[in-house]
């Protein structure tokens, strides 16, 4: 992955269920909304044990969570953009877990934010 940064060390059920917490329901997603946070059991159940991916997370209980945690040797790594989520989200999501977000810009391409979606974005 280019443009990424790295968040090895941190608990992944936590991220998960930080990530789904600051996640909403966009699209058909609404059909399955509930407004109950995750579970332990549904955060472990993201997680995955493979050489690649660490954790995936798409459509999450109706919520557009689109985060994906991909494994390089020993480090852990997520894209330096959210998609369908403002860049506010993701420093938010990075600074809960203490994780430097000093490089991220104000707007990202896959910004979801009002004065994106009016620029056409």
């Amino acid at each position: 992955m280019s443009n990424t940064i790295e968040i090895t060390g941190i608990d992944l059920r936590e991220f998960a269920k930080k990530v789904y917490e600051l996640s909403v329901p966009q699209g058909m997603g609404f059909m399955h909304f509930t407004d109950e946070p995750l579970s332990n059991e549904e955060a472990n159940n993201l997680i995955i044990e493979d050489y690649t991916y660490a954790l995936d997370m798409d459509y999450v209980k109706g919520r557009a969570c689109k985060m994906m945690v991909c494994k390089k040797e020993d480090k852990l790594l997520i894209g330096n953009s959210w998609y369908d989520h403002t860049d506010s989200q993701l420093r938010e999501l990075l600074d809960y877990f203490n994780i430097n977000t000093l490089k991220l810009g104000k707007h990202n391409p896959s910004c979801n934010c009002v004065e994106c979606r009016s620029k056409g974005r």
